[in-house]
């Protein structure tokens, strides 16, 4: 089929099929909307599924009907072991959920580009099986995870550490499997052995599961740009060099019966471009984490740790807080100056400390349902701008989806707190 005759319209196109995409495609297509979902992959799901990201980092109640039949049907199937799980059977949940709710899927696509004047997106340009195309909306979403549609379309963004620029680690996971017999560790001869846990680059963080694997988030790649071509082909490529010696110290010490059966099929970015919203939450805003926040147009709910990792030193230099639930206010979810275009996930508008909190999965498809479900009420009011958007309705529809927005009603998530001695490091 030529490009020219692909017919792409949709009311609601939602670039980037990973958590946060997914549940706003699925939101604004259970409110009646017609909804595009354009991924890169070959699933969706995102970090959580073919980045390998095997845990969800936050609490997991009150965040919507969407996120409680993931996480339900997970466990109904025997693919949820706590707060770990199963990603190949997470895969099959987000689509079935997209598929049935109506939501038009396109895989193995990327977005290059955007049409965008006077503050409303037009067209987003897209590429697939050696072809350029467009498809054109009425309100647009970037779920993209590095904010790549919104910085196409002209958007303003933060990135990294204010004064060095820094972003927060990337992580190749990765997972072990039980042969039940000793192996012979492999280590490349070119490779320097890591001796000790002090050697290991990243968190030492190895995890047992019933289903007889052990999923390991131990690689720390820092200093890449994950907004940068070379410089994320780069950190790709230390990551898995990363990878090769920690297997190797595993094998060596706690695991040696164990083998390698998979990694992420891409590096886990934490931090990427932060678009800068209508709203700027800081890490004043949340109150220091003392006392749950409210906000008036609050429309999600974060409950993790600030969970800051060292933007310089390995291994598990850094400094992690516990914080009380804080709402997260629709502003941060409007890119300033934008009537048609809404974020969802990791690169909402938040300072680098109130990110290190907010980006977790739980979070990310609580905002996710947040902005489907706003993209879906200004079309139904036949509004053409977001920011006249009546939030206290768009707050009324998400309660009504089993979204609890009263912080003071969710648990703070605080598996860790370490002294903030390196704070900024």
């Amino acid at each position: 089929m030529s490009p020219d005759h692909l017919g792409l319209v949709a009311e609601v196109i939602v670039v980037g099929g990973g958590t946060a995409g997914t549940a706003a495609a699925i939101a604004a297509a259970r409110e009646g909307r017609d909804v595009l979902l354009v991924e890169e992959g070959n699933a969706l799901g995102g970090v959580s599924t073919s980045g390998g990201v095997n845990e969800w980092y936050a609490s997991l109640e009150g965040l919507g009907d969407i996120f409680d039949e993931v996480r339900d049907t997970m466990r109904a199937g025997g693919a949820k072991f706590g707060r770990f799980f199963n990603g190949e059977y997470l895969k099959i949940i987000w689509q079935l959920m997209a598929q049935r709710a109506g939501v038009r899927i396109l895989l193995n696509t990327m977005m290059v580009g955007a049409e965008a004047a006077g503050g409303r997106v037009r067209a987003v340009r897209l590429a697939s099986c050696g072809n350029v195309f467009e498809a054109r909306g009425a309100m647009f979403i970037d779920a993209s995870g590095e904010g790549d549609l919104a910085a196409a379309a002209g958007a303003e963004f933060m990135k990294g550490h204010p004064q060095t620029g820094r972003t927060l680690h990337m992580t190749l996971t990765f997972c072990l499997a039980d042969t039940g017999r000793p192996v012979a560790p492999f280590l490349p001869p070119d490779f320097e052995p890591i001796t000790d846990e002090a050697g290991l680059p990243g968190l030492i963080s190895h995890n047992r599961t019933p289903d007889r694997r052990v999923y390991c988030n131990m690689t720390k790649v820092m200093g890449h740009d994950p907004t940068d071509p070379l410089s994320l082909s780069a950190a790709e490529l230390e990551a898995r060099r990363q990878l090769v010696c920690v297997v190797h110290f595993l094998q060596s010490t706690k695991y040696p019966t164990h083998t390698l059966v998979s990694s992420g099929a891409k590096i886990g970015i934490r931090e990427g471009r932060r678009i800068l919203g209508e709203t700027l939450l800081t890490e004043e805003d949340i109150g220091h984490g003392v006392a749950p926040v409210d906000f008036a147009h609050g429309v999600a709910v974060a409950t993790c740790q600030i969970d800051f990792h060292s933007l310089t030193k390995p291994g598990h230099a850094g400094w992690r807080k516990r914080v009380e639930p804080y709402a997260i206010p629709y502003g941060c979810l409007v890119p300033r100056g934008f009537q048609n275009l809404l974020v969802a996930g990791k690169c909402i508008s938040v300072d680098q400390v109130v990110h290190s909190s907010c980006r977790m999965t739980p979070t990310c498809c609580g905002l996710g349902q947040a902005a489907g479900t706003a993209a879906a009420l200004v079309i139904a009011v036949g509004c053409d701008d977001l920011r006249a958007l009546d939030v206290a309705r768009l707050r009324e529809r998400l309660v009504a989806r089993k979204v609890e927005l009263d912080p003071r009603r969710h648990k703070a998530f605080a598996p860790e707190v370490t002294e903030d001695a390196t704070r900024g490091a």
